[in-house]
């Protein structure tokens, strides 16, 4: 029995061993895991500290890329390298474009840069061999590579590759940005530059077109008060009108030339638009009677008795429509229509040009108001620069202009404006002289319109000096009297600027009248400063030029 005992014991101390060994076993490997979590949990916060000291980084990285100075931007990649090259402690930090661009810091490296691939450097590149750098990693994004190089070995991981490659992205994109950026100054300032050439050429263009039409429509007007037979008086007409034509369609370039380039300003003074629109039918009722059409003026509404608006280029615009009207229209007539009510302290005033001729087209509608713009059918129909400035005016008048028709019910061309009642402005009455005895200076270089000048003046009783430039002029008015002194602008030798600022600064009293066919407000300045007293654009009128002179002879 004792035996029995003997061997069970035995076997229990045997068991009892194994299990205190295993368990002691399992303890150690238990305690080596939890060393092992330790360290782990260790790594993964120096990895979440680093990854939040990075997202710092790349936030302030961004912040200051998109704050920078547009002409200095890499400046501010240069700061962001020495910040880089402090969180990282790092030796040297370069960035470099396919483009042919670089930027290191804080020493220039001119060597050969690594091949463009992301990752660890290998030890015999040169950026790291011959400047006995240790270690070198590299971010390639599509146009950018970021590489950094240390001095001592160190411990690179996931993260910080992460990092390079956030950075070499950030990079890439600013640089794309800011060339983007750069080629579209560019090419604003190309097209500015381009619109101000366009612009001086059809200044220029337009002047030596004028000046030639003063010598065609002075001698028609000179022409039309001599003995002419019936078939004289008709070429006479149809020279005129062509005359007439042409030269609207130099002033209709150079204002389309105007409102497109931004050179175009309002004079807004207190207008009688009623007495405006019975005024503007009066020039259109002649070409309205020769082909028989009606034509009326229909108000209705509380019209004030005035408003404040640029009557120039509001009558411009009536001009425009009632003139269209009545090419195209062969039988009953043409309406202008002025309806008005309150708003506030403002009034609306709706114009509108109505006729009876064929009718627009839905689809030509659309195309309308586009310069130079041809109906596609058969019917040869098709617009000029007029409906278009018309367009502009209205549109800086603070409108928009409008087109109903039907085919075969005519059309209706209409615009509304908010505008600002005032007092009706006093019209002033200048009469005429019957004829005037005075001196007259005249300075003009281009023969037809000396010619045209002298017949003018002197069939009013005038005495006419001629010379041809701003010298001349000097010279003349220094040494002889003068009543009155007509300065052409442009001239050889010196110009009426220039004669007119010599003239004064002698002491000259003598009024002094511009002849001139540029219409800028830049010109009439210059006028205006050089001592001049009014301004006469070309081509001169018979009508205006004697008014002129009867006010300051």
């Amino acid at each position: 029995m004792s035996d029995l005992w003997q061997k069970r014991y035995q076997r229990e101390r045997r068991a009892r061993e194994q299990a205190e060994a295993l368990l002691e076993s399992k303890s150690l490997e238990l305690y080596e895991l939890n060393r092992q979590l330790e360290a782990t949990n260790l790594l993964q916060a120096g990895e979440i500290k680093w990854r939040q000291r990075a997202d710092a980084c790349l936030l302030g990285v961004c912040r200051d890329l998109l704050s920078c100075n547009v002409s200095a931007p890499f400046d501010t990649i240069r700061d962001t390298q020495a910040r880089l090259g402090a969180l990282l402690s790092a030796a040297w930090i370069g960035l470099e474009w396919g483009r042919g661009r670089s930027l290191c810091w804080p020493l220039v490296y001119n060597g050969p840069w690594p091949k463009r691939q992301s990752g660890r450097l290998a030890k015999e590149e040169p950026l790291l061999s011959e400047r006995d750098h240790s270690v070198g990693y590299q971010a390639v994004a599509t146009g950018v590579s970021l590489v950094v190089v240390f001095n001592e070995e160190v411990e690179w991981r996931a993260p910080h590759q992460d990092m390079l490659r956030d950075l070499a992205l950030l990079f890439d994109a600013f640089y794309n940005n800011w060339l983007a950026f750069t080629q579209l100054k560019l090419a604003e300032q190309e097209t500015h530059r381009m619109s101000n050439l366009r612009s001086r050429f059809l200044a220029m263009v337009t002047h030596e077109l004028r000046t030639p039409m003063n010598g065609v429509l002075g001698c028609a007007d000179l022409l039309a008060s001599s003995s002419l037979d019936a078939e004289q008086r008709q070429l006479l007409k149809v020279l005129t009108q062509s005359g007439h034509s042409l030269l609207a369609l130099i002033n209709d370039v150079l204002d389309y030339n105007k409102i497109d380039s931004d050179q175009f300003c309002l004079n807004d003074k207190p207008t009688d638009l009623h007495q405006l629109c019975r005024d503007t039918l009066e020039v259109v009722r002649p070409m309205a009677s020769d082909k028989g059409l009606s034509l009326s003026c229909d108000v209705s509404g509380d019209l004030p008795e005035a408003v404040r608006v640029d009557p120039s280029r509001y009558k411009q615009v009536l001009l425009n429509l009632l003139g269209n009207a009545v090419n195209h229209t062969e039988q009953g007539g043409v309406t202008l229509t002025l309806a008005s009510r309150r708003i506030g302290e403002m009034v609306e005033v709706v114009t509108g040009v109505e006729d009876s001729g064929p009718g627009i087209g839905k689809a030509f509608q659309q195309r309308l108001f586009e310069p130079f713009t041809q109906e596609s059918d058969a019917s040869g129909k098709g617009t000029g620069l007029g409906l278009s400035i018309s367009q502009k005016l209205v549109r800086r008048l603070g409108g928009e202009l409008q087109v109903a028709s039907e085919l075969g019910q005519g059309t209706r061309f209409y615009f509304a404006l908010e505008l600002t009642p005032c007092v009706r402005p006093e019209v002033s009455q200048i009469r005429l002289k019957a004829s005037k005895n005075g001196h007259i200076l005249v300075a003009e270089d281009t023969k037809a319109n000396q010619l045209v000048v002298r017949l003018m003046l002197e069939k009013e009783g005038c005495q006419v000096t001629i010379v041809e430039n701003g010298r001349q002029a000097l010279e003349q008015a220094s040494d002889h009297p003068y009543d009155l002194i007509l300065m052409d602008c442009s001239m050889p030798v010196m110009d009426g600027y220039s004669a007119t600022e010599a003239l004064r600064s002698k002491g000259c009293t003598t009024p002094i009248l511009a002849l001139t066919a540029t219409t800028t407000a830049e010109a009439h300045k210059m006028c205006m400063e050089a001592g001049m007293n009014a301004v006469l654009h070309k081509p001169i009128h018979r009508a205006s030029l004697m008014q002129a002179i009867d006010q300051w002879l």
